[in-house]
């Protein structure tokens, strides 16, 4: 019997995002809040003769480059996986947008399959493998809100945070993390985990809301910059932008406010993929 699995695949926003320095090997030293999201993708997974990856989306490469082939062929090279499956991906969330939907693909699988074809992977082998395709990667292990320090892949506890309400709002621009990264506007903040409080209320948000990418993704495309001062002037949420972008996100207190501000701003941004959100 061909039995089938469907997973969900969520995504996350960056609460801050601190560029602390360059690293000797070619990557970034951050201090980051992650914080997942709503929004999610689906991964079903069926057993097959030959491994392959079906996406709804046109635009994403379905080879071996797709980051959960490469997490198939790890797992077919190195931890003995012996069953193939026809993999089909649904997407719902925009790539190039700062939300880490291809990274929380990945994760999604290799937790998948673990279970399904009893790899036994203990946590620190998924963390290994995780780390070696990005470094937004572990945290989708984990789906829980989590500080990341140096590269990314270290996780410490989050903060403790009330529940906050989102809209998330991408306005069709596939921004490159590599480009972001080696623009001249880009600045280092010396800021360390010690800095960071044990708790926030809603009120500190705006203390903390901050995303050093902002002012270089801002130098190249000002109609994001446009979209979080509209946001500022016209809302009662804190908007930011996550990760290298381009998704924008407003955050607000009550539910009710962000569902009543939904209502306008649906109509204004209506050509974008808009949506709302909350912890998962």
């Amino acid at each position: 019997m061909n039995k089938s699995y469907t997973f969900k695949s969520h995504c996350k926003v960056n609460l801050f995002l601190y560029i602390t320095g360059k690293r000797n090997d070619g990557y970034h030293d951050i201090l980051t809040l992650f914080y997942p999201i709503s929004i999610y993708d689906t991964i079903t997974i069926e057993n097959a003769i030959n491994t392959q990856l079906i996406c709804n989306n046109s635009n994403l490469a379905v080879d071996n480059t797709n980051i959960i082939l490469q997490v198939d062929n790890i797992l077919r090279n190195e931890y003995g996986l012996k069953e193939h499956f026809k993999i089909t991906l649904n997407k719902v969330i925009p790539m190039g947008a700062g939300l880490g939907g291809g990274s929380g693909n990945a994760a999604t699988y290799l937790k998948a399959i673990n279970q399904i074809s009893n790899l036994n992977l203990a946590y620190n082998d998924m963390v290994s493998i995780m780390a070696r395709l990005g470094s937004d990667t572990v945290f989708f292990l984990q789906d829980k809100p989590a500080i990341a320090i140096g590269r990314g892949i270290e996780l410490l506890p989050a903060p403790s945070l009330p529940m906050l309400y989102f809209i998330i709002i991408y306005p069709n621009i596939h921004i490159s993390t590599k480009d972001i990264y080696n623009n001249k506007n880009l600045k280092f903040t010396n800021i360390n985990f010690t800095d960071i409080a044990n708790s926030y209320s809603f009120d500190d948000l705006s203390t903390i809301m901050h995303n050093d990418m902002e002012a270089p993704v801002f130098s190249i495309y000002s109609e994001i910059k446009e979209i979080i001062t509209y946001l500022k002037n016209n809302t009662e949420g804190y908007p930011l932008m996550s990760g290298s972008g381009s998704t924008i996100f407003c955050v607000f207190k009550e539910e009710d406010k962000r569902d009543f501000y939904f209502t306008k701003l649906i109509e204004k941004f209506s050509l974008f993929f808009i949506k709302k959100a909350q912890l998962i």
